[in-house]
């Protein structure tokens, strides 16, 4: 299979968010994530309480937000990075379960460091991914990312962007 190029997408329309919602309805999807319990109904009770047809400034309150997005196809996933001092925490998913294992996740997570060093200013980016999310971790140790920390649950990366 031909695999297609991915874009880094910053605007993120209502359907967009239906679509994030239904992503964080699926336990398989959301088994390894950090991000707090409930977030599909947390998405929900945002579209259900305004109109609004563009939902980027709500999702760009804590760092840059971006849809991983296919041609032809829309969103198949989200990748998100948090400002800290010298670096930026990444957090990536891939939502649409039928794409995983394509590479769009590695395709993201390198557009991912580029907008950290050019946008963001930033010398290191950051991942804490669970202990038992063997692809995640497989894949940001594939790109160069290396363990700085390690906890019971979680496994703490680092790549820094200069070398």
């Amino acid at each position: 299979m031909a695999r297609k190029h991915i874009t880094l997408r910053t605007e993120v329309y209502r359907r967009d968010m239906e679509k994030m919602a239904e992503w964080m309805e699926d336990d398989a999807v959301t088994k390894h994530l950090n991000e707090t319990q409930n977030i599909d109904r947390q998405l929900r009770r945002l579209l259900d309480r305004t109109t609004l047809p563009v939902f980027s400034p709500q999702l760009n309150r804590h760092g840059p937000f971006f849809l991983i997005t296919l041609p032809n196809h829309g969103p198949i996933g989200f990748l998100r990075l948090v400002p800290k001092q010298h670096a930026a925490e990444m957090v990536i998913v891939i939502g649409e379960r039928s794409q995983w294992g394509n590479g769009y996740g590695q395709r993201a997570v390198r557009k991912g460091l580029k907008r950290a060093a050019d946008e963001l200013r930033k010398e290191k980016v950051l991942a804490t991914i669970h202990k038992d999310n063997i692809r995640s971790r497989r894949l940001f140790r594939h790109i160069g990312f290396t363990k700085i920390g390690e906890s019971e649950k979680e496994v703490k990366l680092a790549f820094d962007i200069n070398t």
